[in-house]
């Protein structure tokens, strides 16, 4: 009796001590954000993490010519339930990941079949590649966002994705099948 007693109360504070130094963590330095969106008759699923400038420059975390994860910590995640042309590439309903190629001109967006984590990038998983043009925005963006905008309210099958951070938006078609 005097062991299970023991035993009862070792277990209780180790999931006290547990809890609290869990607790003491705090928030996420780049939280991470979901957006479910309805485009047409096509639902897009986009996960990924959201750091922010924190006084640093947009060339020191997602380097010009470098492969960015497009975001932070896990690798950003992007799903559709049906066929799309994406950047006018098609590509097959499923779960991928997203990568970017920085650039001064354009950049190279990367949908990656690999479920991988972060920055364990591998190119032979690449599904499709194509460049969008980024363009300067008039107000800094402080911490990193994934947007869908400009959607087509008479046709109602397409839309933009855009990646925006710091001064740099970058915009490239989604185009469904309704």
């Amino acid at each position: 009796m005097k062991k299970t007693l023991i035993l009862f109360a070792s277990l209780i504070l180790l999931v006290f001590f547990q809890s609290s130094a869990i607790a003491q963590r705090g928030p996420a330095a780049s939280p991470t954000a979901t957006i479910n969106q309805a485009i047409g008759n096509t639902e897009m699923t986009i996960v990924y993490s959201r750091p922010s400038m924190a006084g640093r420059s947009l060339a020191t975390l997602a380097p010009k010519g470098d492969v960015w994860r497009t975001g932070a910590n896990a690798n950003t995640k992007i799903s559709f339930n049906k066929d799309v042309t994406i950047g006018g590439k098609a590509l097959p309903a499923g779960d991928y990941s997203m990568y970017s190629i920085p650039g001064d001109s354009e950049w190279t967006i990367i949908i990656n079949k690999a479920k991988s984590w972060g920055t364990e990038y591998d190119k032979a998983q690449d599904v499709i590649r194509f460049m969008a043009k980024p363009t300067k925005s008039e107000n800094s963006v402080e911490t990193f966002r994934i947007d869908l905008t400009d959607f087509d309210n008479k046709a109602k099958d397409k839309a933009m994705l855009e990646l925006a951070w710091g001064d740099v938006s970058v915009k490239f078609p989604v185009v469904v099948k309704n």
